[in-house]
This record gives C-alpha cells, structure tokens and sequence, in this order.
C-alpha cells in the first residue's frame, strides 16, 4: 500500500509540498524573535516566495501546455516575461510603501563600510537613508528578484519539457509492445494452418496404407490440435506442452514413414518451471522431416534438446539428399520462428543454421531465466 502511495502523480505532489514548506519555513525559522526589521524582510521573502511559486505553477500547469508545445514558443515567452515584470513591478511597491525597512536591513548584512553610518542609543550600526544609497544599491532587490524570477520559469519549463519527453517514451513503448503482440499474433497465424496441414498429409498416408495406427495418430491429432487451438493464444506456455506437442509429432511421423528413416530423440533436463512462447520448437522439427525424409534412402534425423540452469539447448540435424544440396532446406515454418526469436528473445538467444552439403543443421540456445 505504501508503495504504490509513493509512486507517479502522488509522489511527485508530496515533493512539491516538502519543498515549498521547507522553503516558506526556513526565513520563519532563522529569524524567530528577533527584531521588527528583520520580521519585515521575513514578510518580503515570503512574498517573493509567492510570486516564484505563482510564476513555477503557472509556466508549468498553464502556459507550457497551452503555448510552448503547441508551437507558440514566443507567445510563451512573452507571457511568462509580462508575469515577471508585473511582480517586479508589485515588489517595487511594496518597498517603498508597505516594507520600507527592507532596503535598511539589506544594506545592514551587504554595505560594511561604516564612513556614512550613525551609532544608535544601544550601539547598533544603522544604514544612512534611502536617498542616500546609490541607485545599483537600492535597485539590487530588484535586480535578484528579476533574475531569480527567469530561473524559476526556467526551471519550471525544463521540469515539464522533461516530463514529455518520458512520457512519449513511454507512449513509444507501448506503441511498439502492441505493435510486438499483433506481429506475434499474425505470426501465430500462419504458423497454425501450416502446421496442420503436414499433420494431416501424415494422417493420410496412414489411411491409404489401411495402418492399424490411424486410430493412436487421429487421438495424436485431436491432443495437437487442442495445444494449437487453446494454448497458442497465449503469450507463454509451460515448456512441458510445447515437448509434448514435439513427441506427438515425431510418434506420429514414426507411424508415417518406412523403417529406412532413423530418428533419434532426447530430452534432458526439468521443462516444468519454465515458461516459453508457443510453437517456437515445433518448426524445426517439421522443417527436419520435411526436407529429410525420403521413401527410397536411408536417412537420420536427430532432435537433442536439454535444460540446465536456466538455459534451453536444442539442437536438430537431418540428412541433405544429392541434387538439394543447394536448393532451400527450411520453409515459412523457420522463417516466421526466426521472427519470433527475435521478438520475444532480443539479446537473449542465439540461432545458427547450418548446411553442410550433406547435413543441414539446427542450434538454438535461449535464455529462460
């Protein structure tokens, strides 16, 4: 509870209000009890406190909004510095009308020299009059106050300038996460009909051979189909399913083909408390024994795949016929893979395809952790 307090919009308030309180505070603090020109310079300091709140808050809230960012930078500009003549202008009043002192007790802490001074009843050092002051001198409050005034509005514009700029970052990111989920999408897509379509090819040659396995691959099918049609919707999935779903293809691509295909599998390592993106291994199964089977030679696909310490290894090789050494030995299946490698896994996995002339080789390593 207290940390979603400390957050956003309402961290950002309580900053404000400590440091504005500190700051109307402190000339109270330091000058407690002590004499009526110095409670006078209290009242003018607090004043002028006002004013750079009035002038932060209003560059802040109103005129960056309203002009600066909407293009109008010189009206901006002039708004701001039409503010701070004004309260220029009001502070010159109020010294010389209603905190007369002021001036006196400035020239106290700022003018050491004690040529013009005059010692009072109780020995205390007293500034000559105000007529008496060359003009930089008396002038200097205003001076500091116009200053001051600039950089406060100047703070303010870069505060707010600051906080755009975070938030269309923060708006880019989420424009490019919902542009990542509707590539994933759309990928999945054509990953799914794909798919479906060589599973239903191997059912088929079951069927026209009248193989006593048809029944087993349909239930393979139905269980496939479920993972592809309920599961793949989700951003993750247990590692476990997606294994399953890779021996389920290979039993059922055992039952398809001839006793000349070796096909070797093994799985090492715990997939359960591993999460990893939908139908990201299965193409390159597929690809393996699309491009690596042939009903008149002899042919080895192995599929190697371990888990250890947070780091998935799965290596997949299958054999290259003469004649195909050249020609393209992977299909839509890897290419969108690939595509979703780097979307899901930036700097987080490494793939190497490899072809040999005679083995055409899959080495894919990515970080769960």
């Amino acid at each position: 509870m207290t940390r979603s307090f400390l957050t956003g919009k309402k961290l950002r308030v309580l900053l404000h209000l400590v440091v504005w309180s500190v700051l109307f505070i402190l000339p109270a603090y330091m000058l407690y009890g002590n004499s009526a020109r110095d409670r006078s310079f209290m009242i003018e300091v607090w004043f002028q406190l006002a004013c750079f709140a009035v002038l932060f808050y209003t560059s802040y809230n109103l005129l960056a909004p309203r002009f600066f960012f909407t293009g109008k930078k010189v009206m901006y500009f002039i708004t701001a510095a039409l503010m701070i003549i004004i309260f220029t202008l009001f502070l010159g009043l109020l010294h010389d009308h209603f905190v007369p002192d002021f001036r006196r007790v400035n020239m106290e802490r700022q003018l050491p020299s004690k040529t013009e001074w005059e010692t009072g009843r109780q020995g205390l050092l007293r500034p000559p009059p105000n007529d008496k002051l060359p003009p930089p001198v008396r002038n200097w409050p205003l001076f500091n106050f116009l200053l001051s005034s600039f950089m406060v509005t100047g703070l303010s514009l870069g505060l707010r300038f600051s906080e755009k700029l975070q938030l269309n970052e923060k708006l880019r990111k989420e424009a490019e996460k919902e542009k990542l989920h509707t590539e994933l999408a759309l990928l999945k897509h054509q990953i799914n009909p794909h798919f479906l379509f060589n599973t239903l090819n191997s059912i088929y040659s079951l069927a026209l051979i009248q193989s006593d396995k048809t029944a087993e691959a349909v239930m393979m099918l139905s269980d496939m189909m479920r993972y592809v049609i309920q599961d793949v919707e989700h951003e993750t999935v247990p590692l476990e399913l997606e294994l399953e779903y890779v021996v389920h293809y290979v039993e059922l691509q055992k039952m398809r083909l001839a006793g000349n295909i070796d096909i070797r599998v093994n799985i090492e390592g715990d997939p359960g408390p591993y999460m990893i993106p939908p139908m990201i291994l299965v193409p390159f199964v597929e690809n393996a024994f699309k491009y690596g089977t042939s009903s008149h030679e002899n042919a080895v696909i192995s599929i190697d795949l371990k888990i250890a310490g947070g780091l998935l290894t799965f290596n997949v090789s299958n054999h290259v016929f003469a004649g195909r050494e050249k020609a393209e030995t992977f299909g839509i299946g890897i290419q969108n893979t690939r595509q979703r490698l780097n979307l899901m896994y930036p700097g987080r996995h490494k793939l190497v395809l490899s072809n040999t002339g005679t083995i055409f080789m899959v080495n894919l390593e990515i970080s769960l952790a």
